[in-house]
């Protein structure tokens, strides 16, 4: 019964009551109290209704009929104060309550077309102007969500788009004869932008995956992990391709997944060795507090623009290595550093280049021994 009550037909109720039980109570009190003081009372001549002497019976029946008038006095008080409290404190909730019905009313409005809108609860700063708070806090980060999912799903529709469109000319063109040589050529063609087409499905998967937060954690020998995805690159610089540096001589134990944080490593190789000089550098470097930091050669970067190259298919201009990327590299990686808890900071390096330092929250020594 009182699960289907507002809330304001509720704290009218329960207000109520409380004034009830404790009327009653005070009622009672009074009345015992009445009695004890009215009982030893004597009826004299002068208080009595004849002029002759009252009788006992007489004294007994004008007690009774005075403890009667006055229990039948506060009754009626008490009763007429358990409405007037009811009423006043059906008016009362209904003052505090209104904006509460204001902010309602507001939040049905807002939709995935105003999502800019707030609630925009004024007054003092109460438990009701904290939750009006908290609700435009909430709509703020729906609103960037909202942003941020529109304009990766636009520029995924058009990163997919561009190599269907090259995918559909190649046949059309380079298959419209029987040349062998034209035909291998349209074979290579078709496989290279199959590959592409690959890779950015496979990099928007990793990426929704990442979003989603790590389920599971293991401790992962970060150094071990890190020297395992930089032999995955020519280390010498041959064909003038920049070289790879690994500095990682301590152990270093992080909690995350070891599959993932192999994939930032490579991101992070491949992004060095991608937008690089001929002939530059590349340094990879593991601190045993959980800090990864990757440093290369390259052209020179506005640091008002670093910001930037962390957002999805996001590229630089200048690069060394063929233009094979989906422009997530750099997204991956912050996915990847978000869903591990880590902190990630990018930086212009004097001369070129870009310093980006990753760090993963270590494994306690003992933890660490435990799980090997």
């Amino acid at each position: 019964m009182l699960s289907r009550l507002g809330i304001r037909a509720k704290l009218t109720l329960l207000h109520t009551a409380v004034i009830f039980v404790a009327g009653c109570a005070v009622v009672t009190v009074i009345y015992f109290q009445n009695q004890v003081v009215i009982m030893p009372v004597e009826v004299s001549r002068d208080f009595s209704r004849h002029a002759e002497p009252t009788s006992n019976e007489g004294v007994a029946v004008w007690r009774n009929d005075t403890l009667s008038t006055l229990l039948t006095q506060w009754i009626v008080a008490f009763a007429v104060m358990t409405v007037l409290t009811g009423l006043l404190t059906w008016w009362v909730t209904g003052r505090v309550l209104n904006p509460v019905r204001q902010m309602t009313a507001q939040a049905r409005r807002i939709s995935s077309d105003n999502l800019h809108e707030r609630i925009g609860v004024h007054g003092p700063r109460d438990e009701i102007n904290e939750l009006g708070d908290t609700f435009d806090e909430l709509l703020t980060r729906l609103d960037n969500a909202f942003h941020t999912q529109g304009r990766f799903i636009a520029n995924a529709s058009h990163e997919l788009r561009t190599p269907l469109a090259v995918a559909r000319t190649t046949i059309q063109i380079g298959l419209a004869g029987a040349d062998p040589k034209r035909v291998q050529q349209v074979r290579e063609d078709l496989l290279r932008n199959n590959d592409r087409c690959i890779a950015l499905i496979n990099g928007m998967l990793t990426l929704a995956h990442c979003e989603q937060g790590l389920r599971e954690r293991d401790a992962v020998e970060l150094d071990a992990v890190v020297r395992q995805a930089v032999d995955e690159y020519p280390a010498g610089g041959a064909d003038g391709g920049p070289r790879i540096t690994l500095a990682a001589s301590d152990r270093c134990t992080v909690s995350g997944d070891s599959l993932l944080l192999g994939q930032l490593t490579r991101n992070l190789v491949e992004n060095a060795i991608r937008y690089n000089v001929p002939g530059g550098q590349v340094l990879v470097e593991v601190y045993p507090n959980g800090l990864l930091r990757v440093s290369n050669t390259g052209p020179v970067v506005e640091q008002s623009e670093v910001a930037a190259l962390f957002e999805p298919f996001r590229r630089g201009v200048e690069r060394t290595a063929a233009p094979s990327g989906a422009g997530l590299g750099l997204s991956i990686v912050h996915a990847i550093v978000t869903a591990h808890n880590g902190t990630l900071e990018a930086r212009a390096r004097e001369g070129g280049g870009l310093v980006i330092e990753i760090g993963v929250p270590v494994v306690h020594e003992s933890l660490a021994l435990a799980a090997v």
